[in-house]
């Protein structure tokens, strides 16, 4: 008979104790929120820097390239004796703008919003065409977009400027460079090139003006009325609605990109998500372009 001596003793192990929940430390909180404050103010500098980016050097891509595609065209044009020889509509290639010492060619385009002087420089559309009486406006840039006036402080007195036109070649032979105001005699055949008079903080107008060597061409009776962003150092305050549609947008496609970051395999998604933040990406940078001064 076994007794309860003769019984071998069962070990109970102890249960384990639950610690208690570990509650979150106003720390955590801080820790969190300065995490979150990080990557923002990263992503932030991120989009600013990618902004400088684009401004400085890919800008100068897009207006290579629309200079080549515009050049073909009007070239055509000019052989054919179709080119416009009267104001036109806006962003319409023009003319052939050429300044040997800057080793310089670009197609000239109708008007001198900042949206115009994207594809090069551009005619203030209430001016005469090159070669007419009067006197002749063209803008052009500095800085962004190839920066195609950036060397007029280079130009000398009695350089010769020459412009193409519907019309035939008028040459101008530069007269007074840094000009502080247009001062000729009226309906004096003058051209005047503006842009600013510095890249990183601009001021006032850099002008350039020339006087007509050539033949005088027949001139447009009338010229149009222009609005303040045609004028120098002028914005364009209608990118302000396609700027916050895009911004919008590209909240919405980050959001989107994220949530199937986690839901998704990673390169399915990087696929899918990229080209869709890219084209977010660049219509915000190109309306803030807009809003710069135009000669920028």
């Amino acid at each position: 008979m076994t007794t309860l001596q003769d019984r071998p003793e069962t070990l109970v192990e102890p249960e384990p104790e639950l610690s208690p929940a570990v509650e979150s430390s106003p720390l955590t909180y801080t820790a969190r929120a300065l995490r979150s404050g990080g990557i923002s103010i990263v992503m932030l500098a991120a989009l600013i820097l990618g902004f400088v980016v684009y401004l400085v050097w890919i800008s100068g891509i897009q207006h290579h390239r629309d200079q080549a595609t515009m050049y073909a065209g009007l070239r055509d044009k000019l052989s054919q004796g179709t080119a416009p020889v009267r104001p036109a509509a806006a962003g319409t290639p023009l003319a052939i703008l050429e300044i040997p010492r800057l080793g310089m060619r670009e197609v000239v385009v109708e008007g001198s919003t900042s949206t115009d002087l994207m594809h090069g420089p551009g005619h203030r559309r209430d001016t005469p065409l090159p070669g007419q009486p009067g006197v002749s406006v063209l803008y052009g840039r500095s800085l962004t977009y190839g920066g195609p006036f950036s060397r007029l402080h280079l130009l000398r007195q009695a350089d010769v400027i020459s412009v193409t036109t519907g019309q035939g070649v008028a040459h101008y032979g530069v007269s007074e460079v840094n000009a502080k105001a247009i001062n000729v005699p009226a309906g004096s055949p003058t051209l005047v090139l503006v842009s600013v008079d510095s890249r990183l903080a601009p001021g006032r107008e850099f002008l350039v003006t020339a006087t007509l060597i050539s033949q005088v061409v027949p001139g447009n009776s009338t010229l149009p009325v222009i609005s303040r962003p045609e004028i120098g150092l002028s914005g364009e305050p209608s990118a302000l609605v396609p700027l916050m549609l895009w911004s919008q947008f590209l909240l919405i496609a980050a959001a989107f990109a994220t949530w199937s970051y986690v839901r998704w395999s990673r390169w399915p998604t990087y696929i899918v998500t990229t080209p869709i933040l890219l084209a977010g990406i660049w219509n915000v940078y190109e309306n803030l372009a807009r809003l710069l001064p135009n000669t920028l």
